[in-house]
């Protein structure tokens, strides 16, 4: 389809929905595509700003009818390349939250992140089971299963998924749920993309009536030695305590407050649904063990999770490279191996290397969402203003190689980075469920128009 036949008739799509939609050349056009990652520039041949289902229905008819490949984004914090043909569906301003107390449920829009959803629940005193960072799109996180700080006792996010809206490959607006479409509803909850565009979700939320949680942070001096007493303490924890221990590497650029530029700390969260007492005798032996620079552990809103992990919620220019694995479990002899290869003694320019305390027993749906056998799981991520993907590729290979036998056979999608699309099945999900989700894609998008895994 030429340029000049798709911006001949994007006037046409125009009066059909409530969004803009804008080709190149366009004023607003780069606006409309910026995502989350400044460092990517998007110029798709046409972008269509959603702001209501009908707008994705439509929007997904025009771009089968000029043969069109569609792609989503609501906040772009799971691209990992520019988009440069096709169609680019912004669902940002279709970003609505409904909570209904009395079944305990939100319905939430295409669009709308976790602040929202935790912000509108809280009054009720629910919360949803989010990731660690507020500003993450809802969408994204629960279509790869969703694990966050409260993994341990509230399972994956996708766990409390109750129905989903999605414009399939053939324009079909269907509904997933456990009573229609329940082999799309099992896929949508972890199969990740390419079997249509959500338009809507409703999750149940969960009571939480006390949150015990924060994160305390070591200087270099005790980096290795507070890896090895929290470790340890992982394996006494009550099974509803998760937590996360991250040696972290500042960069001295200028985005980095001035205090911290070229610091190397350790920094340890805990999340606990419990009362203060209980959460200060779970936490007692970690502040024992070592002096901290910062401590802010302790009762937390419902609304400030996000305090938690203190991920970066503002778009970045700066560029990232991300690789992640679930462990079996971590002994003495795999903490040994992580401090030889990120610990203080050792110069490597990735960023941050980090384990997840992230299994426990609790009984799951039957959903497509991997990576559920990991006891632990590993993530590493460079940054830098300009891309080094090979150097922090190079970083960490050897460890990647050195932990084989620690490595669980599979490993949450949403954690996998930078994994070629063709290489991630394999890694996200045992080959049963893989060619069954493969199947499924075939039957929802079979001209694979929509961007995603086939």
């Amino acid at each position: 389809m030429t340029s000049s036949r798709i911006t001949s008739d994007a006037a046409e799509l125009s009066n059909l929905i409530s969004g803009p939609v804008l080709v190149r050349g366009d004023p607003h056009f780069s606006d409309e595509v910026t995502g989350q990652n400044l460092w990517l520039e998007h110029n798709p041949d046409i972008v269509v700003g959603v702001e209501s289902e009908n707008d994705i229905v439509e929007a997904v008819r025009f771009a089968l009818a000029h043969n069109l490949t569609i792609h989503v984004q609501a906040t772009g914090h799971g691209t990992r390349e520019s988009i440069n043909s096709g169609m680019l569906i912004s669902t940002r301003r279709f970003a609505t939250v409904s909570i209904d107390p009395a079944s305990r449920t939100a319905t939430i829009g295409a669009g709308a992140r976790w602040r929202a959803v935790a912000n509108d629940a809280a009054p009720h005193g629910l919360a949803p089971i989010t990731g660690s960072a507020p500003g993450v799109g809802v969408v994204g996180f629960l279509l790869g299963g969703g694990l966050g700080p409260l993994a341990r006792s509230h399972g994956f996010g996708s766990d409390w998924v109750r129905s989903i809206r999605i414009v399939t490959g053939t324009g079909e607006l269907v509904t997933a749920s456990d009573n229609e479409n329940p082999e799309l509803f099992w896929a949508l909850r972890g199969g990740k993309s390419g079997f249509g565009i959500v338009t809507e979700v409703t999750i149940e939320l969960a009571e939480i009536p006390s949150l015990y949680a924060g994160s305390m942070m070591y200087s270099a001096d005790h980096v290795n030695d507070m890896l090895r007493a929290w470790s340890q303490w992982t394996r006494d924890v009550p099974e509803n305590v998760t937590s996360s221990a991250a040696i972290m590497r500042f960069p001295d650029v200028e985005q980095v407050p001035a205090a911290m530029r070229g610091a190397t700390v350790l920094s340890i969260r805990v999340a606990a649904p419990v009362t203060e007492s209980e959460g200060e005798a779970i936490v007692a032996p970690l502040r024992e063990a070592a002096p901290t620079m910062v401590d802010e552990i302790g009762m937390m809103a419902l609304t400030d999770t996000g305090k938690i992990h203190n991920d970066p919620e503002d778009p970045t220019p700066m560029h990232g490279w991300t690789q992640g694995y679930s462990l079996s479990s971590v002994d003495d002899a795999f903490v040994e191996t992580f401090i030889s290869a990120f610990g203080t003694q050792t110069a490597t320019p990735l960023t941050s290397a980090e384990l997840r305390h992230i299994g426990s027993s609790r009984n799951t749906p039957n959903t497509a969402a991997g990576g559920r056998d990991g006891e632990f799981l590993f993530s590493v991520l460079g940054i830098s203003p300009v891309a080094q993907d090979e150097v922090f590729a190079s970083a960490a290979a050897q460890f990647l190689t050195d932990i084989e036998p620690w490595r669980a056979a599979q490993s949450p999608v949403n954690f996998l980075g930078e994994t070629p699309l063709d290489e991630l099945p394999a890694r996200a999900w045992a080959p049963e469920v893989a060619d069954r989700l493969s199947a499924l894609r075939r039957t929802m998008n079979p001209r694979g128009l929509i961007h995603g895994l086939q």
